[in-house]
């Protein structure tokens, strides 16, 4: 099995509820009542969704390097998270900077 990393951002709402959001599965995001419940939930939304991509045919949707991610806080995060999900290593897409040889 191969693990691809993707960055989550936690936000807090105005009504005291917690959000997490993995912008590279479109946005993927899951409540909860804490920090941690909130990234637990889009973990597992997370792997459901790559996995449902992986059976249909497609590669693993491709994650964001730590670098292309905005070095400051929006104005509701309190902060991020990386979630792993595991694929088969031929669903992984090479992702920058590495390449793989045909």
């Amino acid at each position: 099995m191969y693990r691809i990393w993707y960055w989550a951002t936690i936000d807090r709402e105005s009504d005291g509820r917690f959000v997490a959001s993995i912008p590279d599965l479109g946005d993927l995001a899951a409540y909860g009542d804490s920090d941690k419940d909130a990234v637990a939930h889009v973990t597992d939304l997370a792997r459901e969704h790559v996995r449902s991509a992986v059976e249909a045919g497609q590669p693993a949707p491709r994650r964001r390097h730590f670098t292309d991610m905005p070095s400051y806080l929006r104005s509701k995060e309190i902060g991020r998270a990386i979630i792993a999900v595991e694929v088969e290593r031929s669903a992984a897409a090479p992702t920058p900077p590495y390449h793989m040889a045909p």
